[in-house]
């Protein structure tokens, strides 16, 4: 095993939440009188900050921003009761844990609800650390990564994520990443960053 740090994306790698998030904003959309999206469209707008994707779908001269935030996060809430773990997310932490390597979430997400959704699904003890936002907004996670890893006992480091970010991430570490096309983020946003990219979860143990 060449990695001694495995730093995990959360939302769309290890949880499987892509319909609650869509459901969600749909959600709003239709409480608002616009037409819902399709998956294609959500997964075109995704990114980071989460302020992007909003700009896309909703009208945020005529919004309260802060309010779309926590009506998507209700909504979310609601529909994470029909999510559960990526499939091959057992079996891939269990490989990692058994060479012995450090494994930490680093997330866009509220850390207080982060930490309670780990837990919720069963997977707490894994992780060396958690590590998420202190707000809502969904925004760069790069700064709370190197913080992380500053001091730390050299090693290697993967990332597996979702999202074009996380490769951003990654870069900023001087990591390998991995991609996974089931998430958040459309295929052809992620092949255009060179990273690799793979279908399932288990095809990083596989290989």
């Amino acid at each position: 095993m060449k990695y001694r740090y495995i730093f995990w994306d959360w939302n769309g790698t290890l949880l499987d939440d892509v319909g609650a998030a869509m459901a969600s904003v749909n959600d709003m959309l239709i409480l608002r009188n616009k037409s819902p999206i399709d998956i294609d469209r959500y997964r075109e707008c995704i990114g980071v900050p989460i302020r992007r994707f909003y700009e896309q779908v909703f009208d945020l001269d005529n919004e309260d921003y802060n309010k779309i935030l926590d009506d998507y996060n209700r909504g979310y809430l609601h529909h994470l009761d029909n999510s559960s773990l990526t499939a091959g997310s057992i079996e891939v932490l269990d490989y990692f844990k058994n060479c012995g390597c450090s494994q930490i979430i680093v997330s866009s997400s509220n850390i207080n609800q982060l930490k309670n959704n780990v837990k919720r699904f069963g997977i707490y003890d894994y992780f060396d650390a958690i590590i998420g936002a202190e707000n809502y907004m969904a925004e760069s996670k790069i700064e709370a990564a190197k913080n992380y890893i500053s001091g730390k006992e050299e090693g290697k480091i993967l990332v597996i994520g979702d999202l074009v970010h996380d490769r951003e991430m990654a870069d900023e570490l001087g990591a390998d990443c991995v991609l996974l096309t089931s998430g958040h983020e459309n295929r052809e946003r992620l092949s255009a960053c060179g990273t690799p990219l793979i279908d399932k979860l288990t095809q990083i143990i596989e290989a």
